[in-house]
């Protein structure tokens, strides 16, 4: 037989499984011939396969009924409405008919004998149809999800999904309807454990892809409590096979052309939303991306143009036999994975029949069963592994490093606009910047808020980064590492930067918030020339949906490059009148003053959050002997002496905020007296502290091996009593604001006391400070900041000060030059020479031995005439000091012939090497145990 009859393909549901299949299809053919008109029965042939149902699977079945010869009359309603559906009567049952095949339709019966390994879903696209989108052109008119997979793939369940998406209906759908109304169907047919497990496999057409897509990402995003079967579906997807997926928008002209003059039409919205340099589309690419990275996918994409639509004048019907246009170009159509992740493969035909296959033997099926069959295979293991990873892997925490203010009071207009900013995560990635004067708030405000998302979502991560810098912005990277149990992290070759960033994009790891506090320093993370040469640091915080990020930041040029031009940026005012008299009556419950000097003490503190606590701390710990009004009186009085301390360089970028010019500088440094006169080991504690990094200061540079602990904690408390430093939960780190350290410091050289202090802690760190071993790198990691922070200081009070500096930039070079941070080492090897060389001369083995590291930095760098330079001055220095034969001056002579060698020296190069082998052959011949090493 050359060629059948044109068929029509009708689901049935509503079928009772009390009977067996081949019952079942026997009494549906009687009842279909009952049914049809005299002459039907010669020409009309019906064509019936009993199928499972995938919704009632336990009591239901359903039926696919091919009509060949044309539709019976009494189905002839669906083809004039082919929306709808009819129900006829089958013994004691109602059954239905339809031709929309909305959704899920399981094409065949899996084999009996092998359990289902996989489940097959294939969304049609705009326009489409769920089962004849699929549906060949040829003679036979072949389904071939159907007819072909049902041989060759027979242990999978096949499932077709149909939703309305006729451009001439009246539907308002857009592409979060077309996802909701998908996972809600999703629900129904994967509703127990065991389906919920199942490997899945999409295969998508156009917009079905779009609405899969969303699906997965949507998935992602969805909290543990809520449906089994979405928060499943993610881990459970292996695998997609995707036909022209209009990834970055469709060419829309032919479809306007349809529309053209109904501004109101009802689908105009959803076009717009697909169109070609959507918005949302390149969003939602690429969160998609990011969470397919580890799964298997193959996008076909068409190479041969489709003719446009062009009204029929004699039938008013649109036809495509207008101009050709490319429906879906290749770069929308590919997702520009890796090749290990997306196999990229063109098919000679247009966007409509790029998902119809005649036989079993067209090349695009044969590309298409083949990836099927391996995905199938592979499927069941992967899957399996991850739902076990899943219950293994460590639940959400918190890593705010402080505790929770039981007397946190104002502030609700700023924590609702965070609020109300970060309700879109899940949908889009959220950055909100709190930025403001030193002392407002902005800390202490992100801190109540962490605390406040945990209570509310407790499956939220909640990150907290110190941001002053790049090592500590690295050290809160290694924390989110270790808490979150990142494989990789122990790896000292890793970048810890990029793993942590990798995780963070990864949303099946969850919905994160990051708090970047005190992210003062624009260069920190736009600067491209850092040493580490990992690139600028803003490139390592994610910008994935699932997460949101809040962000202080007394610099508002830095908050908006890093929340970028969608950001928010909330500027943090001083509290107002009613506020800060509830913080102060709060911490001051029975000042014994009038509310008169109330107001006035909050009015001249200018209502700063970190003043007003200050004053009501000292005020507190001296009741009765000391009250507000006493305070106030004492601020008034000692205003002249206080305005002197802005007159360091310090104090530049306060300055530019003139209605706060002076108030929390005067408040602290009335503190800083008072302090001193009650408790001076206190207030030499502090200016110790100003001197290292203001964050992660360790307990181990402040205390004395030899100091009681209960000395210790005498002068710490002052201190925490008035909030001039804060300290970390757990840790015996303590944290010191900025203003209070530029105060402190500016207090200290009033006093005439700073130089001293700067050479304490240079004494301090070169005492703690490790030489670099790998032993050592967590602790160097640590300390890497305030070891930086002292060097800034260039005055020296004497010799051993000097040397203590140069010891110190030593180590730190030592550090970073184990890590590959060469330029930053070359750096700190040349202070250290210089330094020595000032104080020691150029011939003391000290100075000697920093030239010699400082020649192996230059070497590594590719500096060689650099390098042979110092080289040849540590080599003359050794052999003039040690002698020719020392062991350390032959290890000059190697250092020095490896450098020449680089440099193509080879006769100068070999010499040093002869010479290096004659000194070891008499080492060892004398039995001697320094070994140098000799090429």
């Amino acid at each position: 037989m050359a060629s059948q009859k044109k068929s029509y393909v009708f689901r049935v549901t509503g079928l009772s499984r009390e009977r067996p299949d081949g019952d079942l299809e026997t009494t549906l053919q009687e009842t279909i011939d009952d049914n049809f008109a005299d002459d039907e029965t010669s020409h009309i042939k019906a064509e019936i396969t009993i199928v499972p149902s995938c919704y009632e699977s336990d009591t239901e079945r359903a039926a696919l009924v091919q009509f060949r010869g044309g539709v019976p009359q009494f189905l002839r309603e669906l083809r004039v409405n082919p929306l709808g559906d009819w129900q006829i009567v089958m013994g004691d049952d109602d059954i239905n008919f339809d031709c929309h095949f909305f959704g899920f339709t399981q094409l065949y019966a899996s084999d009996k004998n092998e359990p289902v390994i996989a489940d097959i879903i294939a969304i049609a696209g705009l326009d489409g149809h769920a089962y004849g989108s699929w549906q060949g052109r040829g003679n036979l008119g072949r389904m071939w999800l159907r007819d072909f997979l049902s041989k060759d793939l027979p242990q999978c369940r096949t499932m077709i999904y149909g939703y309305n998406s006729k451009l001439s209906s009246h539907g308002v759908d857009t592409i979060l309807d077309y996802g909701r109304e998908l996972m809600e169907e999703i629900k129904k047919v994967r509703n127990t454990k065991e389906l919920q497990q199942r490997p899945l496999i999409f295969i998508a057409h156009s917009f079905g892809g779009i609405i899969m897509a969303h699906c997965l990402v949507r998935a992602i995003q969805t909290m543990e409590e809520d449906h089994p079967a979405i928060t499943s579906l993610h881990r459970a997807t292996y695998g997609m096979i995707l036909f022209a997926i209009p990834h970055k928008g469709l060419v829309m002209d032919d479809i306007q052309q349809m529309l053209a003059g109904d501004h109101s039409h009802p689908r105009g919205q959803l076009l717009q939303q697909i169109s070609s340099k959507s918005d949302l589309l390149i969003h939602q690419l690429a969160d998609f991306k990011n969470l397919i990275r580890d799964r298997r996918v193959v996008s076909f994409y068409e190479t041969e143009q489709t003719r446009q639509l062009v009204l029929d004048s004699e039938s008013g019907r649109w036809k495509r036999t207008g101009d050709f246009v490319t429906t879906v170009v290749a770069d929308s159509a590919l997702l520009q994975l890796p090749d290990h992740i997306e196999d990229k493969v063109p098919l000679r035909t247009d966007h409509s029949k790029v998902v119809k296959f005649d036989s079993r033997t067209a090349a695009g099926y044969r590309t298409a069963l083949d990836k099927l069959r391996q995905f199938s295979k592979e499927a069941p293991s992967v899957v399996a592994a991850r739902f076990t990873q899943m219950r293994q892997k460590p639940q959400p925490c918190s890593t705010v490093p402080f505790k929770k203010d039981p007397m946190f009071v104002g502030r609700e207009a700023v924590v609702s606009a965070i609020k109300e900013r970060h309700k879109a995560i899940g949908q889009r990635h959220e950055r909100v910047a709190l930025v403001g004067l030193a002392g407002v708030g902005k800390t202490q405000t992100a801190i109540e808020y962490s605390y406040r998302v945990r209570e509310s979502t407790p499956d939220m991560w909640v990150f907290w980064i110190h941001a002053s810098n790049a090592a500590r912005l690295e050290q809160g990277y290694q924390q989110i590492a270790a808490v979150a149990e990142i494989p990789g992290r122990d790896d000292p070759k890793m970048n810890i930067l990029q793993l942590v960033y990798q995780w963070l994009c990864d949303a099946r790891n969850g919905r994160w918030l990051m708090v970047l506090d005190n992210a003062d320093k624009d260069s920190i993370f736009f600067d491209i020339d850092r040493s580490n040469e990992q690139g600028p640091l803003a490139s390592f915080l994610p910008q994935a949906a699932h997460g949101s990020m809040l962000i202080t930041s007394r610099n508002g040029l830095a908050a908006r490059n890093l929340v970028g031009k969608d950001g928010h940026v909330i500027e943090v005012q001083p509290m107002n009148e009613e506020e800060s008299l509830d913080l102060l009556r709060l911490r001051v419950p029975d000042s014994q003053s009038s509310a008169e000097d109330e107001k006035a003490l909050v009015s001249v503190l200018e209502n700063i959050p970190l003043a007003i606590t200050q004053a009501t701390a000292y005020i507190a710990s001296r009741l009765p002997l000391l009250t507000v009004s006493a305070y106030l009186r004492l601020f008034h009085d000692s205003e002249s002496k206080r305005t002197r301390l802005l007159q360091s360089e310090d104090s530049t970028d306060i300055r530019r905020d003139p209605s706060m010019r002076y108030a929390v500088i005067t408040t602290w440094q009335i503190s800083f007296d008072q302090i001193r006169q009650e408790r001076p080991a206190a207030t030499d504690l502090l200016a110790l502290m100003s001197m290292f990094d203001r964050q992660g200061i360790p307990e181990d540079l402040l205390r004395d091996q030899d100091q009681d602990i209960l000395d210790f904690h005498d002068a710490l408390v002052p201190l925490l009593s008035y909030s001039l430093i804060r300290m970390e939960i757990n840790e015996r780190l303590f944290d010191m604001h900025r203003l209070v350290q530029l105060s402190v410091r500016s207090w200290l050289e009033m006093h005439q006391q700073l130089y001293g202090w700067q050479a304490k802690s240079r004494e301090i760190m070169a005492r703690v400070f490790p030489g670099g071993e790998h032993a050592s790198w967590i602790k160097c990691r640590s300390l890497l900041a305030h070891a930086k922070s002292v060097l800034e200081f260039t005055y020296h009070v004497d010799y051993d000060d000097r040397l203590n500096s140069a010891t110190l930039s030593s180590n730190c070079g030592s550090f970073l030059d184990l890590q590959g941070a060469y330029k930053e080492a070359e750096l700190m090897y040349l202070r250290a020479l210089e330094e020595r060389a000032t104080v020691l001369g150029d011939e003391h083995l000290d100075t000697v031995a920093s030239v010699s590291t400082y020649g192996n930095v230059l070497f590594r760098q590719g500096k060689y005439e650099e390098a042979e330079s110092m080289h040849r001055r540590a080599l003359e220095a050794r052999e003039k000091v040690l002698g020719r034969e020392h062991p350390h001056t032959f290890t000059s002579v190697n250092n020095l012939s490896l450098v020449l060698l680089r440099q193509g020296k080879f006769e100068q190069a070999e010499a040093m090497h002869r010479r290096a082998l004659k000194a070891r052959e008499k080492l060892l011949r004398d039995e001697q145990t320094f070994t140098i090493t000799s090429a």
